[in-house]
């Protein structure tokens, strides 16, 4: 599994600014880089789920926007 934080780009990071959108986190546009929008929306999610605000998409962050129950972002 990639972790994604600041400074990450590519097809995980917008499946992630897709998802943070769909549950009302980020209204960004949807580029692909993880910037300083992108990790406030990760920030405000992980403080509404109960998790380690830390602004770093791992697993808890991925199951708490449903991208591994979707099969959207592969595990390993």
């Amino acid at each position: 599994m990639e972790i994604l934080t600041i400074g990450t780009s590519g097809e995980a990071v917008k499946r992630l600014q897709e998802r943070l959108q769909e549950f009302g986190f980020y209204s960004g546009e949807i580029t692909g880089n993880f910037d300083e929008a992108t990790q406030k929306a990760v920030n405000a999610l992980q403080e509404a789920e109960g998790l380690a605000v830390d602004g770093v998409v791992g697993l808890m962050t991925l199951h708490a926007l449903d991208l591994v129950e979707l099969g959207m972002v592969e595990v390993s």
